[in-house]
């Protein structure tokens, strides 16, 4: 299996493809995966897959404030899950964000290409633990 994809040459960074976002970088994994990682952002995507939502209807249902939200979902954003857009809104114009891919595909497999040459110029900060 490993084989059969590492036989192709393996974009770098990441990229859409249909509905599907690719991930193939370290920085790129990483950044993803630190967006993933909170479940204010993971309520969000699921209440932004349902139905369009501004920053004030995913503040009310997720009872928290608007101030809160609106940095998850600049999180979101900055690692390129979500797309936002202003419409006109009750009062104004309002913030919406949509996702921008429906599955994400991590290609771990090349985190294995310049790991040597990385870890010489970038060494990881002395000992790492599983939390944040």
């Amino acid at each position: 299996m490993a084989e059969a994809s590492e036989a192709k040459e393996t974009k770098k960074g990441r990229w859409l493809e249909g509905d599907v976002l690719y991930v193939a970088d370290e920085a790129e994994i990483e950044k993803i995966a630190d967006a993933l990682a909170s479940k204010t952002r993971l309520r969000i995507l699921g209440l932004l897959f349902r139905e369009e939502m501004g920053i004030e209807d995913l503040a009310e249902r997720l009872k928290q404030s608007k101030a809160n939200i609106s940095t998850h979902v600049k999180k979101l954003e900055s690692a390129g899950l979500v797309k936002s857009q202003y419409k006109p809104g009750h009062r104004g114009v309002k913030k919406v964000a949509k996702p921008i891919a429906r599955e994400i595909r991590i290609l771990l497999y090349t985190l294995s290409e310049g790991i040597e040459e990385r870890l010489e110029k970038e060494p990881l900060p002395g000992e790492e633990t599983g939390g944040r």
